[in-house]
């Protein structure tokens, strides 16, 4: 169930100029302010709760999501309704945009993995507006490239990584990322401290479809890696006490 928003903040392209993580992303650099008003005058804004559905594995796209606020899940399903979790997608970012580009049925189900905001737009008035300007094309070209290669490299891992080696590299990327947000760079950064705090965003079921595993076996690695002193876990509260290590693992 979505729920419409009673009134967005960036109810105007004025407001959005100081608010919108939208119109601030690269893809749009240059975008003109006239497209911009277009596109606030066009666009349905909505909020979407934690676990409900954006839009359904199948279903054919009519139009272009924006995520403005949050997290979501990509949900895969196949035979036997074994499912899978290909990509976890963080606002600010289009959504559903290769099916829609590809003229294809959604290759999964998107699910709200937090609160989120998302404007969706309709596809005709998407083209209008974006695909006529050539600084947009060229960037979501980048972009699907940039997925390209991602895909690529899990299916790779997937391929010739143990679990224990996935598990391990899931850990040191959220640790990575942890230090650029705090500024704690490798390039600035030539003596990292001895230890990491970070959180686990996802839930173990869902930690364990991204790493094709099961929530048994993703608990078993946790455990081993604690009792090796490489983490230490309380709950989704990871600290990381030997990221070489780690980083040896995730190799494998």
């Amino acid at each position: 169930m979505k729920v419409i928003c009673p009134k967005c903040k960036c109810e105007s392209f004025e407001t959005a100029k100081r608010l919108c993580p939208m119109v601030k992303m690269p893809i749009f650099s240059g975008v003109p302010d006239s497209v911009w008003n277009v596109f606030y005058k066009k666009r349905i804004s909505n909020d979407y709760r934690k676990g409900n559905i954006i839009f359904y594995q199948g279903n054919r796209p009519f139009g272009m999501y924006f995520m403005c606020r949050g997290r979501v899940k990509i949900v895969k399903t196949g035979s036997g309704l074994h499912s899978g979790i290909p990509r976890i997608i963080e606002a600010p970012a289009l959504l559903g945009d290769r099916s829609f580009l590809a003229g294809e049925s959604y290759m999964g189900t998107g699910e709200a993995l937090e609160d989120c905001r998302i404007c969706f737009i309709d596809g005709a008035y998407f083209e209008k507006l974006f695909l006529e300007i050539p600084q947009v094309c060229r960037a979501i070209v980048r972009r699907l490239a940039t997925e390209l290669g991602h895909a690529e490299e899990q299916m790779l891992d997937f391929g010739f990584k143990t679990v224990r080696g996935r598990l391990a590299k899931y850990i040191v990327e959220k640790t990575d990322a942890a230090n650029n947000r705090a500024g704690a760079t490798a390039k600035t950064n030539r003596n990292p401290p001895a230890s990491c705090d970070i959180k686990l965003p996802e839930s173990r079921g869902d930690l364990a479809k991204i790493l094709g595993t099961a929530p048994e076996v993703l608990c078993r690695l946790l455990a081993e890696f604690r009792k090796k002193g490489w983490i230490a876990v309380s709950g989704r509260d990871v600290t990381v006490k030997d990221k070489p290590r780690l980083e040896q693992v995730s190799r494998r």
